[in-house]
């Protein structure tokens, strides 16, 4: 696994790199709640109104967590000044494939109400602990110090910048706002190298990196020239055509994500190979596509450290 630093930043991403034995939160460290699909107490095919009341009837009612995790709920990539539970969708489930960020706010009820606890608190006891990952849901007021200035950030609210201001950090939402280290968030590449090793079971991981409703169109809305229309579970399946964020070099294969902060995530399991590259500009202008940036620096990692058949 290749991590780089691209940007010649000490530190880069969110928050700079720590020794992981200088992480420490309080509290108990309990088996967390069974959550995953395979351990029974979600069912990725059950309707979400089995836990959420306002998804038991109307146009919601046919969606499932499947959908949310892939995309595919027909929920809108943001629905502005409109509460999360009464966000309507604008596609019917399962026809195409438009990124929701409202859909992963559900997913983030979905979580609590099977788990009897805030989705924070579960990410936190069954991924983030465990791997010893310097990271945080919401970022602690103890760790403010640490989070890295993001350029361009865009505003989410007028005088509100994403990334950077209080308000953002302190929310902690299941559809953005974690906060990590460059190891940390190799060490999610290394979980997915190994094929879900040790969080997932092999049939989950299979799922999760499986092309949901296969041959739907759509993709990421807000930057509707990329060519991204197949998901698995929470992460993008390179698959064939483009223009993609991580380029042509890479397998079809390829695992992926990138954020509005300037972080991407792509995990390639033929080539046996993954990039972490965190820096510190907002993607809204586009500047990560264009040449020098992110396509081309897959490539060169690809011919540089991809694994040789």
């Amino acid at each position: 696994m290749q991590q780089h630093d691209a940007f010649r930043h000490d530190t880069i991403g969110q928050l700079p790199r720590r020794g992981r034995a200088n992480r420490h939160r309080g509290g108990s460290r309990q088996q967390p709640a069974k959550i995953l699909p395979s351990q029974g107490a979600l069912e990725l095919d059950a309707s979400v109104g089995d836990h959420i009341p306002e998804y038991r009837d109307g146009p919601r009612a046919a969606i499932t967590l499947r959908h949310l995790l892939s995309h595919a709920s027909g929920l809108p990539e943001t629905a502005k000044d409109t509460p999360t539970l009464e966000v309507l969708p604008v596609y019917p489930p399962g026809t195409r494939r438009c990124y929701s960020n409202e859909g992963f706010h559900i997913v983030g009820l979905l979580l609590a109400a099977a788990t009897g606890m805030p989705y924070q608190r579960y990410i936190d006891e069954a991924v983030l602990a465990p791997l010893r990952l310097d990271a945080w849901l919401p970022l602690p007021e103890d760790e403010a110090g640490r989070a890295i200035e993001v350029r361009d950030p865009g505003l989410s609210a007028p005088g509100v910048p994403f990334f950077n201001g209080p308000q953002w950090r302190r929310r902690g939402t299941a559809a953005g706002g974690a906060f990590a280290s460059l190891d940390a968030v190799a060490g999610i590449a290394a979980v997915l190298l190994q094929r879900g090793a040790p969080l997932l079971h092999q049939e989950s991981f299979d799922e999760l990196a499986s092309v949901q409703f296969p041959g739907i169109p759509g993709g990421l809305e807000s930057f509707p020239k990329l060519h991204c229309p197949d998901w698995g579970l929470g992460l993008n399946i390179r698959g064939e055509g483009g223009p993609h964020w991580v380029g042509d070099a890479v397998s079809p294969s390829t695992l992926s994500h990138f954020g509005a902060s300037g972080t991407l995530l792509w995990v390639d399991p033929e080539a046996g190979v993954a990039l972490v590259c965190l820096t510190d500009r907002g993607t809204y202008s586009g500047w990560m596509l264009k040449p020098g940036g992110w396509p081309d620096l897959s490539a060169n990692v690809i011919r540089e450290h991809g694994r040789v058949a």
